[in-house]
């Protein structure tokens, strides 16, 4: 596997930096480059969810736990928001299911937003179409949110709380992670670790929260993190790549599951990537963690390798 990537990588000139792959606890690793800290873009979520585990696990709030509380003091300019973000919960700041029908904070995003602009005001008063828990959008907001809440109540920034609650115990060195102008972690990005230490966070995942024979991570959590909470199904911008191996079928919390269960689909393996080609996928039926960073904007040479090597 690992020298049919490599051949891959080399013959059709990918801008990667490492692949690291484990397959029933033996590995297998190459660097194109030296392996470095990098932004891993949006697989910052997934030690973003884990942060909120912590965050519930500590007793600052809990799956329904409503949202608004927490953010007060913000005035909703756009007042057909009132109904739907009564009803929002931090679950659905979870499964990204806010009720928005575009995904907002993503670079074009906020490249077009004016300088100094509160993420989190406009994240509120941005029109949600439909009722929190029934429509999904990927987004960056959600996240955002929810670094917003932890941050407030434990007078912590959201970095240093993953850090100190998570990280350490995964002997990972305290990380840069990117903030906004208001001074909220972004969550959903903007956080720097080497491919090492981002297998680190697979393999996390892979043994049911338990690193290095310790508890980290409550096993229940993980498994929520892989459980189906929204299927796409239905979704147009979904269904061109429902067949193939690395699809987007559902969506946990953080994490893309990759199959509904279905005897045609089942689910055997999840993921989170990243723009310009990260890549956390873990296949349990496999045993198998793999990660890859890259600086490679055309993700879809990968999409057609990966499907050799994820059954």
């Amino acid at each position: 596997m690992l020298a049919n990537f490599i051949k891959f990588v080399v013959d059709n000139a990918l801008n990667v930096d490492s692949i690291i792959a484990t397959v029933d606890g033996i590995r297998y690793d190459h660097q194109f480059v030296p392996d470095t800290r990098n932004n891993i873009r949006s697989i910052s979520k997934v030690l973003s969810c884990f942060g909120i585990y912590k965050a519930i696990e500590n007793q600052l709030f809990d799956l329904d736990s409503y949202v608004m509380p927490f953010f007060s003091d913000f005035e909703i300019h756009n007042k057909s928001n009132l109904a739907p973000l009564s009803k929002l919960k931090i679950r659905h700041l979870l499964n990204l299911t806010m009720g928005h029908e575009t995904g907002l904070l993503f670079r074009k995003d906020v490249k077009n937003l004016p300088a100094g602009t509160d993420f989190i005001s406009y994240i509120l008063n941005y029109d949600i179409k439909h009722e929190p828990g029934t429509f999904f959008v990927y987004n960056n907001a959600a996240t955002y949110l929810l670094c917003a809440i932890v941050q407030k109540i434990a007078n912590l920034y959201f970095s240093d709380w993953v850090y100190e609650t998570v990280l350490q115990y995964l002997g990972i060195e305290k990380p840069k992670w990117e903030k906004s102008d208001q001074g909220i972690c972004l969550g959903a990005s903007g956080l720097y670790l080497s491919n090492e230490e981002m297998h680190r966070v697979g393999l996390l995942l892979l043994n049911g929260g338990r690193y290095d024979n310790a508890r980290i991570i409550d096993k229940a959590w993980i498994d929520t993190m892989h459980t189906p909470h929204f299927f796409t199904a239905g979704l147009d911008e979904y269904a061109a790549n429902q067949t193939c191996c690395i699809n987007k079928m559902a969506y946990g919390y953080h994490l893309w599951i990759c199959g509904d269960g279905s005897q045609e689909y089942p689910k055997t393996h999840y993921f989170c990537d990243g723009t310009d080609g990260q890549f956390l996928i873990v296949s349990p039926k496999q045993k198998m963690v793999l990660t890859i960073l890259s600086h490679q904007e055309d993700m879809n040479p990968f999409y057609e390798i990966l499907n050799d090597y994820i059954t």
